[in-house]
Formats: C-alpha cells, structure tokens, sequence
C-alpha cells in the first residue's frame, strides 16, 4: 500500500473510533459529524488508487451501521484497529 494510501487508512480508521465514541456517549451530531470525515477520508482514500484498501473502508463504514445497530460497538472498535494497524504497516 503506497503512503498516501496508509495515511487516509489510518485517518479512516480515526474518523470511525470517533463514530464509535460519539455513539457510545448518545452525541448523534458528534456522530454524524463524524460520519461525514469519514465518508470524505473515504474518497481520498479512492483517490489513492488502492482498490484493496477503499473497499476495506467501504465494509468498515457497513461494519459499523452493523454494530450500532447490534449494539456490538466494542468488539467492533478491537476489530477496526487491529485491521487499521495491519494495513497502516505494509509497505
């Protein structure tokens, strides 16, 4: 994965912990705000050129309407930065 490619993955990885605390504090506006980062980190991370690594973050933003929904947003967050040090790493 090339440098621009790590960074917006690790800012992904960033804007979602913050979707999660926001949701785990009840603060829909810090969540939606929040949300949107990501969203935008997302087509950066597009822009990068890296396939792999955009549709990693596309199933990391599924990943996370699934466990607010199941209310499973712990193992969920240990999930996400374990993925987000795994590629943050590769050269």
């Amino acid at each position: 994965m090339n440098k621009d490619a790590r960074f917006y993955f690790a800012n992904l990885g960033a804007d979602i912990a913050r979707c999660v605390a926001a949701t785990e504090r009840g603060d829909t506006q810090r969540y939606e705000d929040s949300l949107d980062r990501a969203y935008q980190t997302l087509s950066h991370l597009r822009a990068a050129k890296r396939p792999e690594a955009y549709e990693e973050g596309t199933l990391l933003l599924s990943g996370l309407e699934i466990a607010r929904r199941e209310k499973n947003l712990t193992n969920f967050s240990l999930a996400v930065n374990q993925l987000i040090a795994e590629y943050s790493s590769i050269e």
